[in-house]
């Protein structure tokens, strides 16, 4: 199995379970352009994703690759329907949230809390922020030419984005990971710089799960993003 960053839909294991679930859902050939997206949004929309959902979330589903987990499998799915713009029910997103713990790495941990909090589910398309292995070939040979492309395995943030949105500069989450906080000064882990929670009793209370992908790092992981100024770059910096 081929691994080529450390983000969701980074590994030949991840594209096949994406390729047994198309089987599953009946979009076979199904192509990244525009007509397809649609194509594909309408027939989930009209009741088959729910229907998959509940078989994959019940305990007695097997996957047709007997090594690939049934966790791995709801969380694709889930990252597929909201690459296609498709509507998600609300118990089915609650399902998702769960599945963090099962994430092996902070960065993929990260890609699905913001996709479940900022996923719109109006039929806006989410932009994963992982690269594709030719496309994480191709920036890595182009490493420091670009202005927006720091030449490795992520788009921007790699916490990926609404098609309708502004990617974000800064890999490090939106909110405190365990209960949810937005508002106020939030703190950060001293040690991974990407986790960040509302108090101390969050951070203890979340350690169980991130413990298992916290490791050091010197400083946060930014990107210049398309219309950031300087000073909005400055400050990421400083953090």
């Amino acid at each position: 199995m081929v691994v080529w960053g450390k983000g969701l839909m980074q590994s030949d294991d991840d594209y096949l379970i994406e390729s047994d679930l198309c089987d599953m859902l009946g979009l076979h050939g199904m192509s990244t352009d525009p007509k397809s997206k649609e194509a594909a949004r309408e027939k989930l929309n009209g009741g088959i994703l729910a229907q998959k959902f509940d078989k994959i979330v019940s305990p007695s589903f097997q996957p047709r690759t007997r090594h690939h987990q049934r966790s791995r499998v709801a969380i694709v799915l889930g990252i597929f329907a909201m690459r296609v713009g498709a509507t998600i029910e609300s118990r089915h997103m609650a399902a998702l949230k769960v599945l963090r713990p099962w994430l092996p790495t902070m960065e993929q941990q990260l890609q699905l809390v913001t996709a479940l909090d900022e996923y719109k589910n109006n039929g806006k398309q989410w932009v994963i922020g992982s690269k594709n292995r030719a496309d994480t070939v191709a920036s890595a040979r182009t490493r420091g030419k670009r202005d927006f492309d720091l030449g490795d395995e992520f788009w921007f943030s790699g916490l990926g984005h609404s098609v309708d949105e502004k990617p974000t500069s800064e890999m490090a989450s939106k909110m405190c990971l365990e209960c949810g906080e937005k508002e106020g000064d939030l703190l950060r882990c001293g040690r991974c710089k990407m986790a960040r929670y509302c108090n101390k009793t969050c951070q203890k209370n979340d350690w169980s799960t991130h413990k298992n992908v916290c490791y050091a790092r010197d400083k946060v992981r930014y990107c210049r993003v398309p219309g950031a100024s300087h000073e909005e770059m400055a400050k990421i910096r400083a953090m």
